[in-house]
């Protein structure tokens, strides 16, 4: 069975609710996206230039719990990638890697120049 997430625009707002018959943890990554896709709008990031690069991104410029192209990536202790303000996020309610459950602080993410630097060249062709 899948479990959908309806989206609709109107105006400036994102109107967006997760299904109930989602699992806990599919709902929550859901919400994450939602107010991410809600922010990027409002800060009129999200243009059709912006979708259709995200569309076709190299896979490892994509953040792995919001699908969002990386501004800030940077490496967990589990050596996974994401951005910065994923991370910083999930550590205000989670003291965990949301990837392994191992214990996790700020302290422990490294920045990942190398990765950084080849986002925004390729996001300045």
């Amino acid at each position: 069975m899948h479990h959908a997430v309806a989206l609709g625009v109107g105006g400036v707002e994102i109107w967006a609710q997760p299904s109930q018959r989602m699992p806990w943890r599919q709902r929550e990554q859901a919400w994450i996206t939602i107010r991410n896709v809600t922010a990027e709008h409002n800060n009129n990031d999200l243009s059709k230039d912006t979708v259709k690069k995200t569309r076709d991104c190299p896979p490892e410029f994509i953040d792995t719990i919001t699908q969002n192209i990386m501004q800030d990536p940077v490496i967990l202790p589990s050596n996974t990638r994401c951005d910065r303000t994923t991370i910083t996020r999930h550590l205000v309610a989670h003291s965990t890697d949301p990837f392994t459950g191992l214990p996790l602080s700020i302290s422990q993410i490294r920045p990942d120049l190398s990765l950084q630097l080849r986002i925004r060249a390729w996001l300045s062709k």
